[in-house]
């Protein structure tokens, strides 16, 4: 992460600053963390960009119902939100206002490792980690394990990475909070082998030593010591196989099918003959694909079980299921020729696109880079009004409510437009990965039956490639332009931060009224130029996430989930659960001729504006618009999109790493 990404948030800092209630600890009512928690909420929702998306708010209240049925603390009523930037975290409040990252809900592969995070954060409240320290020093521990201060501007507001050092949530907080979390998901239902998953992953790809901000704190467990600690809690090291099995139930349940599978064979190790087990396995199987192997888990549950059992009668209906080798598909005599030109095309495309995003990334980086440093120069311009009492109403209360805006804004410019500079070179190289998953099976010397059923669909697929590599070039060059939107913004930023800093304080702790007036006039100027900037970013993410929404559509179909009709049940199934809606029936699948990505997109567009899905899948052939493309012009979050289809793909295609 760059050190500028929050460079702004020292305002919110100062700001909170002033705001601190010195009580101690013992002295703290629920109430009065509670009303310590509300003001703090203000200042965060004030200064952050929040993500207001149904589907996703939705995903999160959801967890968190769940969750807090087993809190321990009746008297906190807590309440869930979404900060949308892409940095992975969470944090809590006191007083039970918990905060999840757009980025965290974007990284998290399942509800399990979901509850776990949120779990976590609601341990600190359960334990009152919070308020064990006086006002001030829990807010500075808000601002920096929240806010993700990275600039050395920081230094100028009183040296506070050194202050800091004694009131960052100790060794033991994090742990006790790891341990009840772990403790209220299971007791939730929820897989505890989630929160472990999460570490890891988060590990393997951020790295398991420690973090720009965590060396300074040095008893501040790393997540290998985390990972160490919650594989010694009971609700996994004492996990029995009937437990075990359970988990990879819920996990069936769920819809992350190879996790399931997973589990189910750890079970089966242990218990070869369990005839629950040795069903779920050909569910979980057939959900996959892999016919071979869910026939003999069904065939197996036969032997051990007489058909006229409930386990045998169930294995019988499960196996009438798989398709028949006189399922031959229609498609006999395709055209490989003109298939494997389109693709060769759009891999040509592709690796045009490629060498035109590297040298548009290298050069915003380099804007990007420029940028934060001359905005690092300007914050040493901001006045410290950390021991000012900001009365409400006043017009020092107005300039703070501007430089909020500032801040905000300045966030989004950094966070959107750097992620789309970030993340596009990586994504273009999925596209080519997709591209490449298609062209191999027609390499063969024989064309298999599975292929066959796609062919169909690839004119589609190669399409939304395109449109992806394509929008991907857009997605570059809009995050440069509000790059550039945000350097014709510095001037009038500076311009204002100069008189800020020259208007002295007078009546009564306030500035004068001619001030006020004078002020906002060059607050007016710079919000304007900082909100289109930022407004400009956020078009950038919208066109990247649209361009990854289009290509996990694509990997949706490639599963191959239109056939056998149980296996496309189980898509209709994981829809249900995820979004509450009725996707298509498989009769009206195959008369529509919707793809399975078609289905998923069209179900996620469906709940997002609460219609019936045929309602979406009706305006798509009146207006021949695809559904990525009918959600940009809706103007609905991308992002929202792409975690979805995400979150389906990864429950057929996820290879369990722990």
């Amino acid at each position: 992460m760059n050190r500028w990404k929050r460079i702004t948030c020292a305002i919110t800092l100062v700001t909170m600053l002033g705001a601190a209630i010195p009580l101690q600890a013992a002295a703290v009512s629920t109430a009065t963390e509670i009303r310590i928690g509300q003001e703090a909420a203000r200042q965060v929702e004030a200064g952050s960009p929040m993500q207001s998306d149904p589907v996703l708010n939705n995903w999160v209240n959801s967890i968190a119902a769940k969750l807090a049925k087993y809190r321990a603390r009746p008297d906190i009523a807590y309440k869930f939100k979404i900060v949308d930037t892409n940095d992975i975290n969470a944090f809590s409040l006191p007083g039970g206002f918990v905060y999840v990252n757009f980025g965290l809900l974007n990284f998290v592969n399942s509800d399990d490792e979901l509850a776990g995070v949120m779990g976590h954060e609601m341990g600190h409240v359960e334990r009152r980690h919070q308020i064990t320290m006086n006002a001030k020093a829990q807010v500075l521990n808000i601002l920096l394990g929240v806010l993700s201060i990275a600039s050395p501007f920081v230094y100028r507001f009183g040296n506070l990475i050194g202050d800091l050092s004694m009131y960052k949530m100790s060794r033991v907080d994090e742990l006790q909070a790891d341990q009840y979390g772990l403790l209220l998901m299971t007791r939730a239902n929820y897989d505890p082998d989630g929160m472990v998953s999460f570490m890891y992953r988060l590990g393997k790809q951020y790295g398991f030593g420690r973090n720009g901000l965590e060396k300074y704190f040095a008893d501040h467990p790393d997540p290998k010591a985390r990972i160490a600690h919650l594989q010694g809690y009971p609700e996994i090291a004492k996990t029995d196989p009937s437990q075990e099995l359970q988990q990879a139930i819920h996990d069936e349940e769920e819809g992350r099918f190879a996790y399931s599978l997973y589990k189910l064979d750890r079970v089966m190790s242990k218990s070869p003959n369990d005839q629950t087990a040795l069903l779920h396995k050909g569910q979980v199987a057939l959900a996959l694909g892999n016919f071979q192997t869910s026939e003999l888990a069904l065939t197996q549950v036969k032997h051990v079980a007489h058909s006229a059992t409930p386990a045998g009668a169930a294995a019988d209906r499960e196996l009438s299921l798989l398709p028949r080798n006189d399922d031959k598909p229609s498609l006999l005599k395709p055209n490989l020729a003109r298939i494997q030109g389109e693709l060769a095309s759009a891999d040509a495309a592709a690796k045009a696109n490629q060498s035109a995003i590297s040298d548009r990334v290298k050069l915003g980086k380099k804007d990007v880079k420029t940028f934060g440093e001359r905005l690092d120069n300007l914050s040493y311009e901001v006045p410290n009004f950390g021991r000012i009492d900001i009365r409400p109403g006043s017009r020092l209360d107005a300039v703070e409510r501007d430089l909020e805006h500032m801040s905000k804004d300045l966030n989004m410019l950094l966070d959107k437009a750097g992620f789309a500079l970030g993340d596009a070179e990586g994504m273009l190289k999925d596209d080519a990965g997709v591209l490449n998953e298609m062209q191999a099976p027609l390499r063969a010397a024989t064309i298999s039956g599975s292929t066959l059923r796609l062919l169909p669909h690839y004119p589609a697929l190669i399409k939304q490639i395109n449109d992806s590599t394509n929008q991907l070039v857009g997605a570059v060059t809009d995050a440069r332009g509000a790059v550039a939107l945000g350097w014709q913004a510095v001037g009038p930023l500076d311009n204002y931060l100069r008189e800020l800093d020259r208007t002295p304080l007078d009546f009564g702790g306030d500035i004068s009224p001619r001030a006020g007036s004078d002020l906002k006039v060059l607050a007016t100027a710079a919000i304007t130029a900082l909100d289109a900037a930022a407004a400009a970013a956020e078009q950038a993410q919208a066109q990247y996430f649209a361009a990854q929404s289009r290509q996990l559509q694509s990997r949706i179909t490639l599963l191959g989930l239109a056939f056998p009709r149980a296996r496309y049940d189980t898509l209709r199934h994981v829809l249900h659960q995820r979004l509450g809606v009725e996707a298509p029936s498989y009769d009206e699948a195959l008369t529509l001729d919707l793809a399975p990505g078609d289905v998923a997109a069209a179900s996620w567009l469906a709940a997002e504006q609460k219609v019936p899905v045929s309602t979406i899948v009706n305006e798509q052939r009146a207006t021949g618009r695809g559904y990525v493309d009918m959600a940009l012009d809706k103007h609905l979050s991308q992002e929202s999109l792409e975690v979805v289809l995400g979150l389906v793909w990864e429950g057929y295609a996820e290879k369990p790493q722990m």
